[in-house]
């Protein structure tokens, strides 16, 4: 098992210390830690957008990587401070606020376990509640990675199924038409990525190159609509149009080509929002 890595995510963004306050305490408890960033740019306290990211990358990261998220809406008031040992061996070190639900639903986890802050809590923290990115998660994923505990020495299992969770819009096929949810926007560019995985066209007999009635709807309202191509890249289409696509992950997304699709329609992702494919 690969141990010495840890990978950050918070919603704290790098104008002040906050970060840099994680980093110090990691590397006081061992200084060969591995540190890497997956984004300190979550949405203030948007826990979808941490979960789904946590979803997105974690598959690239080897077995044992121990993953730090930090993203807590009223943070003081408690919430079980807790670490998730995936089924495929890495673990992340999270708040219980619904923050593992996509990486529950599509990795697996096999066992979580609630943090005993009386042995796994940075000395000298006292009894305050507000860093616990740094007091606790990042001191506790940073034993955890340099192995100075194991995971059963995190503390007491929990249920998993007793974790918070969102409720997912999973997707389906019903006769020629494809639903699903969109989940997320890529910020940088302003696609917008689906959870419907790329396969469901091919079930459909879909290729690349056929032109498909996308419909989206934000809380059953209709926002879009618009037929189009189902494209490899966006070269396959003109500057300006919009195209359907795999994205990194093998699932659909949607976007125009250099052009930020969501601003252009004034679209968004996450929850009540869903998308219909119609393939006749």
């Amino acid at each position: 098992m690969n141990k010495k890595i840890l990978v950050f995510q918070s919603d704290f963004g790098l104008l002040k210390g906050s970060v840099s306050q994680m980093y110090g305490t990691a590397i006081k408890v061992d200084s060969d830690l591995k540190i890497f960033d997956i984004t300190h740019n979550i949405p203030q306290y948007d826990t979808w957008e941490a979960s789904y990211s946590l979803y997105q990358t974690c598959y690239a990261w080897p077995k044992g990587t121990v993953f730090i998220s930090v993203v807590d809406p009223g943070v003081g008031k408690y919430k079980r401070r807790i670490v998730a040992k995936t089924t495929v061996g890495n673990y992340i070190v999270t708040p219980d606020n619904s923050t593992l639900t996509h990486v529950s639903k599509h990795v697996g986890i096999e066992e979580i376990r609630e943090i005993d802050e009386s042995v796994n809590r940075l000395k000298g923290s006292g009894e305050s509640d507000l860093f616990l990115g740094r007091d606790v998660y990042t001191y506790t994923g940073a034993r955890l990675a340099s192995g100075i505990i194991s995971f059963e020495e995190v503390g007491p299992v929990i249920d998993i199924d007793s974790i918070e969770k969102f409720e997912l819009n999973l997707p389906r096929i019903i006769g020629s038409e494809v639903i699903g949810a969109l989940d997320i926007v890529d910020v940088q560019f302003g696609n917008i990525w689906s959870n419907i995985p790329a396969e469901y066209l091919d079930k459909l007999n879909i290729k690349f190159n056929d032109y498909l009635d996308i419909i989206i709807y934000n809380n059953r309202r209709q926002v879009y609509k618009n037929r189009i191509l189902y494209g490899k890249s966006f070269t396959s289409v003109k500057k300006g149009e919009d195209l359907i696509y795999q994205n990194a992950i093998g699932n659909l997304a949607i976007g125009t080509s250099v052009d930020d699709f969501a601003a252009k329609y004034e679209l968004e992702a996450g929850i009540g929002w869903a998308i219909s494919i119609i393939t006749k």
